[in-house]
C-alpha cells in the first residue's frame, strides 16, 4: 500500500524531483509471527509523515510485482525478518546493488524455506535492471526473528525493535535525500 492515499499509479501526485525516489518494502508472511516483520513495519510507517519521495509498499511476499510497478526507484529499502543465528531482534544493516543478485542469494540463503519472496526480490531485481531501470541503491534492514510458526503477532523480542527500525528507515532517507 502507498502512502500517500490513492494508490492508482496513474494518478498519484507527482514526486519532487529535487530528491531521489525512494521505495521503502516491507516484506513477509504475517501469518508466521517473526516473518511478517516487514510488513508489520510498512503499516506503522504508513502513518509517519515522511517525504513526497517515498513510498511505503506493504510488498507481503509479492516483492517482483512491487518492484516491477515502480520502474523510476532509485533507493530501495528493504525490511524483512533474516534469520542468521543472533539473538532475536538483532538488526542487520546492507548495502549493496541490484547487479549483486549473487549477495542477495546469500543474504537470503539464511532464511527458512517456508518463505518464496526472497527469490521473488531476487528475481525482480534481475529483471528490473535487464529492463534498466533497477535501483541505484540498496539497503535491507534485516530483523533476526525469534518465533517462524504459525500466529499473527511478533514475538516481543522483535516487536520491542520497531521503533528503532523506523528510526533507521527515517535515517536511509534523509541520508538520500541530503545526496539529492
Amino acid at each position: 500500500m502507498w502512502n500517500n492515499t490513492n494508490t492508482s499509479l496513474e494518478t498519484r501526485p507527482k514526486k519532487d524531483s529535487r530528491h531521489r525516489r525512494i521505495l521503502v518494502l516491507g516484506l513477509g508472511n504475517i501469518l508466521l509471527k517473526d516473518e511478517g516483520i516487514g510488513v508489520h513495519v510498512a503499516w506503522k510507517l504508513q502513518g509517519v509523515s515522511l517525504p513526497e519521495n517515498v513510498d511505503i509498499v506493504d510488498g507481503g511476499t509479492a516483492a517482483f510485482d512491487a518492484l516491477l510497478l515502480e520502474p523510476s526507484i532509485e533507493r530501495l529499502i528493504i525490511i524483512d525478518a533474516l534469520k542468521a543465528g543472533r539473538k532475536a531482534g538483532t538488526i542487520y544493516r546492507i548495502r549493496l546493488n541490484a547487479k549483486e543478485p549473487e549477495k542477495l542469494e546469500r543474504i537470503f540463503s539464511h532464511r527458512v524455506s517456508t518463505s518464496l519472496h526472497q527469490m521473488d526480490l531476487i528475481d525482480a531485481l534481475v529483471a528490473a535492471d535487464r529492463m534498466n531501470y533497477a535501483p541505484d541503491e540498496i539497503v535491507i534492514i534485516g530483523v533476526e526473528p525469534e518465533k517462524m510458526d504459525c500466529g499473527l503477532e511478533l514475538t516481543d523480542e522483535v516487536q520491542r525493535v520497531i521503533p528503532e527500525i523506523i528510526d533507521i528507515v527515517i535515517k536511509e532517507i534523509e541520508d538520500a535525500n541530503d545526496r539529492k
